[in-house]
C-alpha cells in the first residue's frame, strides 16, 4: 500500500518540465548591453537638494535595434523566420523615426505629463546645438517584465515613454552628428546629449 503513493510521486517527478536558461540571458553585459548603454544618457533635475525630475533615455539606433532583437530572440527561442521578420518590423521602424525611449520621474506626480498636448514640459530634438524637431508622437509604454530586464534604469517609480521625432534629413545620418533630448518646463531643463564616435 505505501508503494503507490512513492510510485505517483515519481511519475509526477519524471513529468516536471524543466527550464534551462538561454545562452546568455544576462541583460547586463553581451552585445545588447554595450548597444544600450552606449545609446543611453541621463539628466537630473534639482532645486536646492530636492528631486525636481529625472530623466534616462535610450536613443533607438540601428545597433541598438538589432542588439535588441538578437537579445528578445535568445530569450524567447525564436525561430530564424520570426527573428528575420522582427527585424525588418524594427528596420522599418527605424527608417521613419528617430526614436528614444524614455523612463521619466518627476517628484510632483502631476509634472509627469509628457504624453499631453498642454503638458508642463517641451520636449525637443537638437541637432549641432540648433532645434532640429519636436516630436511627431509621445506615447506611454507597459512597464512590464521584458522592458524591466532590457533596461534596468526602469523602476517602479518612473513612467516609461516612447518619443518619436521626424526622422532626420539629409545625407550625415544624426548617429555622426552630435544631438540632444530637451525636456524643459517651468520646472527647469534636463538636457541628454550624445556626441558622434571618436575617429
Amino acid at each position: 500500500m505505501k508503494r503507490f503513493p512513492l510510485l505517483a510521486l515519481l511519475l509526477s517527478a519524471s513529468a516536471c518540465t524543466y527550464l534551462t536558461p538561454a545562452s546568455d540571458p544576462s541583460a547586463r553585459d553581451g552585445a545588447w548591453a554595450e548597444a544600450r548603454d552606449g545609446a543611453t544618457r541621463t539628466a537630473k533635475l534639482y532645486d536646492m537638494l530636492d528631486d525636481v525630475a529625472f530623466a534616462t533615455a535610450t536613443w533607438q539606433s540601428d545597433a541598438v535595434r538589432v542588439a535588441r532583437v538578437d537579445r528578445l530572440a535568445a530569450w524567447k527561442g525564436m525561430l530564424p523566420a520570426e527573428k528575420e521578420a522582427f527585424l525588418a518590423r524594427e528596420r522599418a521602424e527605424g527608417a521613419e523615426a528617430e526614436e528614444f525611449l524614455l523612463a521619466f520621474f518627476t517628484d510632483d506626480r502631476r509634472a509627469n505629463d509628457l504624453a499631453t498636448d498642454r503638458g508642463t514640459w517641451r520636449v525637443a530634438l537638437l541637432v549641432n546645438g540648433n532645434e532640429q524637431a519636436l516630436p511627431v508622437k509621445v506615447s506611454l509604454v507597459k512597464r512590464d517584465p521584458t522592458n524591466q530586464a532590457l533596461y534596468p534604469y526602469v523602476t517602479d517609480f518612473v513612467t516609461l515613454y516612447r518619443v518619436r521625432f521626424p526622422k532626420f534629413p539629409g545625407p550625415t545620418p544624426l548617429s555622426a552628428l552630435p544631438f540632444e533630448l530637451r525636456i524643459a518646463g517651468v520646472l527647469g531643463s534636463l538636457r541628454m546629449s550624445w556626441e558622434p564616435p571618436a575617429r
